[in-house]
């Protein structure tokens, strides 16, 4: 069964209205789903020929001549996107900087290690990728907030569900939840949590990794 992030999720990642976490998440998750990318594309449509029915709005007298000293400013130069990497898809490598062997992890004990993306963490949101061993279990715990998952490598089960490559799982602050990273090899992931996680037992040497 593969795992989708919800229509509403999908419709303001269009409209561009998604944080820069969640739209990074949905657009990496986009590269590995065609039913999803076709999906945001008829979105975007929608929203174009909704756009063409607004009436005209009202622009200064200047914005042309401003808009055209700004077109005359050099560009910034952009850093070159790292090469293609099995792992990390196209808007991933973009943030990372680098294919997924060059990434330098921190180590949090219990069989997970994490690198921290460079976002703001404004809004209470932290980007992580975090890896984690075959078959290790992450302890139970609840959330303040929403939190996102796409799985890049390997997979989990959660409940009665299994997420593999390109699959999303979402939580909110009513799910309880304890993944298990599946038992025949590692599995990385790109997660987005809102505020912090909130512990039903000990916390032991994950303290570290899960707060905000």
């Amino acid at each position: 069964m593969i795992h989708h992030p919800s229509a509403d999720v999908l419709m303001a990642y269009a409209a561009g209205s998604l944080p820069e976490p969640h739209a990074l998440l949905i657009a990496t998750h986009l590269s590995l789903c065609a039913d999803c990318r076709d999906a945001a594309k008829e979105m975007e449509a929608v929203g174009g020929a909704l756009l063409d029915r607004l009436a005209p709005a009202e622009i200064a007298p200047d914005a042309l001549d401003r808009l055209l000293k700004r077109l005359d400013e050099p560009a910034p130069p952009k850093a070159p996107l790292p090469p293609a990497d099995p792992v990390l898809p196209a808007p991933l490598r973009a943030y990372v900087g680098r294919g997924i062997d060059g990434i330098t992890w921190t180590k949090l004990g219990g069989g997970v290690e994490e690198f921290r993306l460079p976002i703001p963490t404004t809004g209470g949101y932290a980007t992580r990728l975090i890896r984690i061993d075959a078959g290790r279990k992450i302890p139970s715990h609840s959330h303040d907030g929403d939190e996102l998952t796409l799985v890049l490598a390997g997979g989990f089960i959660d409940g009665d569900d299994h997420y593999g490559r390109g699959d999303v799982a979402g939580a909110d602050p009513s799910v309880n939840h304890h993944p298990v990273a599946d038992a025949d090899g590692e599995c990385i992931c790109l997660i987005v949590t809102e505020g912090k996680l909130r512990f039903s037992g000990p916390l032991g040497p994950l303290l570290t990794y899960f707060r905000g």
